[in-house]
């Protein structure tokens, strides 16, 4: 997925709203990323998952399956079930909970962790559990932003883990809460034309990348508003960053959800003439990040802290790589290099 070029490499290219992309982003997972170098290097890093769940849905009571050491977790024995105990750690439900491997559904897993963050008992109430039938029902909304009861089933949940969909749960090893797959197992039940067969057609439909907007509004019934870069005709750049800083951390110290959406740095023709990529940013392109904070620095400018909803901000490939799953970055530069698309702020809690 390729934005289209701009003539130039400055931050005037920016001012004003700008059309929304044709394509969406997060079309990979940190699995997919991780294969993509390996491919690269002529190394394998994981079996195909496609492959291994092509047909039918994976049904595996009470057991989980390692795959070539990145899936699984610890065993429960096969007369356990999930239940309302399984969803989340002590400290409620976190966006450290999320950990996004072979989906490329980071539009909805990052703004699961937005939402754990910001209102974590909304994550509470949008999910509960049935001891008597098993299952967990998730209210997600439609596209009017009308309610709508979806049930996950202990089957479906058992193949969500053996896709390495957006929880730690299906990690060796972590056994996390399994609130986020049990959220991802209903956004994919609702894009499936008849889960009866299983839910391949739903996963196909959800990670393959989608749009922030639309996740905040199917997770929370609202779709919020982008923030996007603008300069007024005789402001400074300085004049807009404040403001654009200003609108963010406004959002988010009214307790709104706010994710990043990042796009591909632009080039000017000096580096497309040399074979060079640019200033990078640091951040995957093409990617939703939950926002932690914005705040200025001691020279005074403006950084914003985002959590990569991978849980490694590893194997990016821009030369800033670290395992913490946070990292800060200038909101300068994520302007003067075209590479922060735009910021989605949620509701604030009712």
């Amino acid at each position: 997925m390729r934005r289209a070029a701009r003539a130039r490499h400055n931050r005037s290219d920016y001012r004003g709203a700008r059309a929304r992309r044709a394509y969406p982003p997060c079309n990979y997972g940190r699995v997919g990323m991780l294969e993509a170098a390996g491919a690269a290097a002529g190394v394998a890093s994981r079996f195909n998952l496609d492959s291994l769940l092509a047909g039918s849905a994976v049904s595996i009571p009470g057991f989980r399956i390692p795959i070539d050491g990145m899936g699984g977790g610890v065993a429960k024995p096969a007369e356990v079930r999930f239940d309302a105990a399984d969803l989340y750690g002590a400290q409620g439900p976190q966006a450290a909970d999320i950990r996004q491997d072979a989906l490329g559904d980071c539009y909805f897993v990052a703004t699961l962790g937005a939402v754990a963050r910001q209102q974590p008992d909304a994550i509470r109430n949008m999910i509960s559990f049935d001891a008597r039938t098993g299952n967990f029902t998730v209210q997600l909304h439609d596209g009017d932003g009308n309610p709508q009861s979806v049930q996950v089933t202990q089957a479906e949940l058992e193949d969500n883990l053996a896709r390495s969909g957006g929880s730690t749960a299906d990690n060796t090893g972590l056994d996390g809460p399994i609130w986020p797959a049990v959220a991802e197992t209903a956004y994919a039940k609702v894009h499936d034309s008849n889960p009866a067969d299983g839910l391949a057609e739903g996963y196909n439909a959800i990670a393959n990348g989608g749009w922030p907007q639309d996740a905040m509004q199917a997770i929370t019934g609202d779709r919020g508003d982008e923030i996007r870069y603008s300069e007024g005709f005789f402001e400074s750049e300085n004049s807009a960053l404040d403001r654009m800083a200003g609108q963010v951390d406004a959002a988010l110290s009214n307790g709104r959800p706010v994710t990043l959406w990042t796009v591909p740095e632009n080039r000017s023709l000096w580096d497309k003439i040399r074979g060079n990529e640019g200033t990078q940013d640091g951040l995957v392109d093409n990617h939703v990040y939950t926002v932690e904070g914005v705040h200025k620095n001691a020279d005074g400018e403006w950084m914003v802290s985002v959590r990569n909803p991978w849980s490694t901000n590893m194997n990016v490939g821009e030369g800033h790589d670290t395992a913490s799953a946070t990292m800060e970055v200038p909101l300068r530069t994520l302007v003067d290099t075209g590479g922060a698309e735009a910021f989605t702020a949620g509701p604030a809690p009712r």
